[in-house]
């Protein structure tokens, strides 16, 4: 199993780390460990991390957030919750923590700990064998991926057939004629020639959707074409959660995670421009609404919120203001500073144009009786 630290203090996780790794009945490789919660989950993304040891109290935020964060992006990941304090036992297993060990933890206690979490991680490891299809999933938030059930990315024959694959999944609800095909993915090859490529990729993606377990994957009728395996995609399911009426804290969480970057940012598809404009500006919407208008919003996820529109909408002065006022408020002295600097380098140096008054007059204040 591949395994993350978290714990506020160093000693803690040298003192788990050894312990762990004299358990010889068990296959375990600490793949990180981290003394800040918010810089575990760039690893998390990265690797295929199956169980995380937490600290129940930390000094800047409670292990029970960091352990809902990591559910609602990776509920298939294990938490083992580490702890000086009993008394928050039943709310580590009201997340479905795995189990809860008193600090300082007894090898005996941790070998317990992890039979259960193996006897978990072996009967997802059969469930996943036994569908291989049905867990073929789609991600399309920064670069693209196509993974299947053992998170292992799915390799193509060239460019051309991954982005075919992309075209027909996103436009699947109806048949594609050959023409439209050729135009959007072929746009300055003659027909001919553009004919002979479609072919040719149609081929080497049903060749390779088969080699994923997937028979007849392509419906091809009067020179139509369509995609006819449903996958579940991070797309989709962002869709789903944009077109809700009500936002509560788990589902803005949910479209923070989703939502890393922009749809398809790293492939040049000139036909996906309008499909991730659409979706950039629905997400900052969003967001900017559910900021200014929810009165009760945890710290961390307000934090989020804001950095995402700073990110989403670099030169938007009404989201500098936001983050700006936000930070102020927690009395974050020196990220105020940095941001401050953050905001001189982007409208001074790279626009040109002056650091408007009222974030200079805030900033001055803050910094006057900080």
């Amino acid at each position: 199993m591949n395994v993350v630290i978290i714990d506020d203090e160093k000693l803690a996780i040298d003192v788990l780390a050894i312990v762990l790794e004299e358990l010889t009945p068990f296959s375990i490789c600490i793949k990180g460990t981290f003394t800040d919660a918010m810089d575990a989950f760039e690893l998390l993304a990265r690797e295929q991390i199956d169980l995380v040891f937490l600290d129940m109290e930390m000094l800047d935020v409670h292990g029970l957030q960091i352990a809902k964060l990591i559910l609602t992006q990776y509920p298939h990941i294990q938490l083992i919750f580490v702890t000086a304090h009993s008394q928050f036992a039943v709310d580590a297993f009201d997340v479905a923590a795995t189990d809860y060990l008193l600090k300082p933890v007894q090898a005996q206690r941790l070998e317990k700990a992890m039979f259960k979490a193996q006897q978990v991680y072996d009967s997802r490891k059969e469930l996943r064998t036994d569908d291989k299809q049905a867990n073929l999933y789609v991600r399309v938030f920064g670069g693209f991926q196509l993974v299947d059930a053992e998170q292992k990315t799915v390799k193509w024959r060239t460019k051309k057939v991954k982005e075919l694959f992309l075209y027909l999944w996103l436009h699947q609800k109806k048949p594609l004629l050959n023409v439209v095909l050729m135009e959007n993915l072929w746009p300055d090859v003659e027909p001919d020639k553009a004919s002979v490529n479609l072919h040719t990729a149609i081929y080497q993606l049903r060749k390779t959707l088969k080699q994923c377990g997937i028979d007849h994957p392509i419906l091809l009728a009067n020179n139509h074409y369509q995609l006819t395996v449903k996958l579940d995609s991070d797309y989709e399911e962002l869709l789903a959660l944009l077109e809700c009426e009500r936002h509560d804290e788990q589902s803005m969480q949910q479209i923070l995670n989703y939502y890393e970057d922009d749809f398809l940012a790293a492939e040049e598809y000139s036909w996906a421009i309008r499909i991730r404009l659409r979706l950039k500006q629905s997400v900052v919407n969003l967001l900017e609404t559910y900021v200014t208008t929810t009165n009760e919003i945890s710290s961390l996820l307000k934090l989020s919120c804001l950095q995402k529109m700073v990110e989403l909408e670099e030169y938007n002065e009404q989201y500098m203001f936001l983050l700006l006022q936000f930070l102020m408020e927690k009395n974050k002295k020196q990220a105020c500073s940095q941001f401050y600097e953050t905001i001189q380098e982007k409208l001074q140096q790279e626009l040109n144009i002056p650091v408007p008054d009222r974030i200079n007059e805030l900033y001055k204040q803050y910094m006057a009786r900080a």
